[in-house]
């Protein structure tokens, strides 16, 4: 099911709702919802699509989402053929979860800041195993202790400094149902096919659209034209597979969809300020 809005109906009863997900692969669309959102990912790699941002994501990842934050964790074709299962720890709340003046109180002005980050999604950089270890106890925790824990956390979380925001704006342009299904659509045919060529036409006629009304379309909701989606999608790749492999420069070049290497020199230093080289480089450094 593809949706624009996702209304959860959190336990009225309780203050927050721990879900853990094991899957063959996951299965939710891009979507959007009232809460924050916080999400362990314990087992899975794949493209997290947040916002109007793409990023690659791994095991181990921790991950904060405001309110209204259109995202989406996309395994690859055939992900489940791995046989180990997506894993998640997905931890939701409303921000009147204490009451309406709870994130203004001068007390909590460190999680204050890092909430207003969450806008535009935040995951945090090598965050500490206890943390994670935290998160996954928390519900085995009952009544005030389980609160307890639970505010801890979101007290450790506040004093990590090492953060990256994954987005330049907390939302898509998305007006209702339709809006959700053409970009989800859309995401996801990228998503499956970056490793070969994608035309305007082929994009056009997933959104059902003609090719000039779906530029600009897309344009007008993602803020980023269609060629600069797909190309970040596969530079993304190409960093993965440039830190994770042996492969050479033309051999990520071709599995990342493109037919000249000189072109994906060109795009790997546009958005990633160095060359294919240099980015592996610097790696073996680290």
């Amino acid at each position: 099911m593809e949706i624009a809005y996702e209304k959860l109906y959190l336990n009225e009863n309780s203050l927050f709702h721990y879900q853990e997900f094991i899957q063959p692969h996951f299965t939710s669309p891009f979507h959007l919802h009232d809460e924050f959102e916080l999400i362990l990912i314990v087992k899975s790699h794949g493209k997290l699509f947040i916002g109007n941002g793409i990023t690659n994501f791994t095991d181990g990842e921790l991950y904060l989402f405001a309110p209204g934050l259109a995202h989406c964790f996309f395994n690859a074709r055939g992900y489940e053929k791995s046989n180990e299962p997506a894993h998640a720890i997905v931890i939701q709340f409303r921000k009147d979860f204490l009451g309406n003046a709870f994130f203004e109180k001068t007390e909590i002005s460190n999680l204050k800041r890092l909430i207003k980050k969450a806008e535009f999604g935040v995951r945090f950089i090598n965050a500490d195993k206890s943390l994670k270890r935290k998160i996954q106890a928390l519900n085995q925790k009952k009544g005030l202790e389980k609160l307890a824990e639970f505010l801890l956390l979101l007290n450790d979380l506040a004093s990590e400094n090492n953060i990256k925001l994954l987005s330049t704006e907390n939302t898509l342009k998305l007006s209702g149902l339709n809006d959700s299904k053409i970009i989800n659509n859309v995401y996801r045919y990228v998503a499956e096919n970056f490793q070969k060529k994608i035309s305007f036409d082929s994009a056009a006629s997933v959104a059902n659209m003609q090719r000039s009304a779906f530029c600009r379309y897309f344009k007008r909701k993602t803020k980023k034209k269609f060629t600069q989606f797909v190309n970040e999608i596969r530079i993304m790749h190409s960093c993965k597979l440039l830190a994770k492999t042996d492969k050479t420069i033309i051999e990520v070049a071709f599995e990342c969809g493109y037919e000249n290497t000189s072109y994906f020199n060109r795009q790997f230093r546009i958005y990633c300020d160095n060359s294919p080289k240099e980015f592996r480089e610097q790696l073996k450094h680290k």
